[in-house]
């Protein structure tokens, strides 16, 4: 019996241990720089707690070799006090936080790609703020969210329906499965599935792409 118990504590602790760390580490990824130094009409925008989502992030820019934006969120910090705050917040649906973010002109892009994690089946609270206080007026966004469990429709319509009414056109929404809490695929195999998600809407991008040059 005594083992029995050991051996379960042993299991729940490990478990928690590891759920712990996918939570608080920061996965780390190459620096993202721009290839040309012509100015470009694409952004992404990336919200990134623990690192996943900014891997993704860099992908999406470097295809196509758009500006990168990364915003903050103090209060959602990696640790236990960020955690259990961004998770009952994203369990209220709550939308505005306050975030940090270099200054930026939207009016210079016609294309924004928003990356966010999923919490609670939507994107994360941070990049609703970013949506609420920019005006997406003539730009197409395309979203994407990276997470261990999976998107609704009701709750990234939500998004979509902010999207609207800061005057932007969402196009799509791409959303990554990295794994679930007991395994993870490497940030490898999560970048190559979005590069490839990418590759097969090229020529609808690339259609847009050539527009916002002209």
């Amino acid at each position: 019996m005594y083992l029995i118990i050991g051996i379960s504590i042993a299991i729940i602790t490990i478990v928690f241990v590891y759920i712990y760390r996918t939570q608080t580490v920061w996965v780390e990824s190459e620096p993202y720089q721009r290839i040309s130094k012509e100015p470009t009409k694409a952004l992404v925008v990336v919200y990134s707690r623990t690192g996943n989502t900014m891997s993704v992030a860099k992908e999406v820019a470097k295809y196509f070799d758009a500006d990168l934006l990364k915003i903050d969120a103090p209060q959602y910090d990696r640790n236990l006090k960020g955690q259990m705050l961004a998770a009952k917040h994203a369990d209220e649906e709550v939308t505005t936080t306050p975030i940090q973010h270099s200054p930026v002109d939207l009016s210079k892009y016609d294309l924004v790609f928003l990356c966010s994690p999923t919490w609670w089946y939507r994107p994360a609270i941070p990049l609703f703020s970013f949506v609420e206080n920019h005006d997406f007026v003539n730009k197409s966004v395309f979203l994407i969210m990276t997470g261990n469990s999976k998107k609704t429709d009701e709750k990234t319509g939500k998004f979509e329906t902010l999207v609207k009414e800061r005057n932007g056109n969402l196009l799509d929404v791409l959303f990554v499965q990295r794994g679930r809490i007991y395994w993870q695929k490497t940030p490898e195999q999560v970048n190559n599935e979005v590069i490839d998600a990418l590759k097969k809407q090229k020529e609808i991008w690339t259609e847009i792409v050539k527009k916002t040059e002209e």
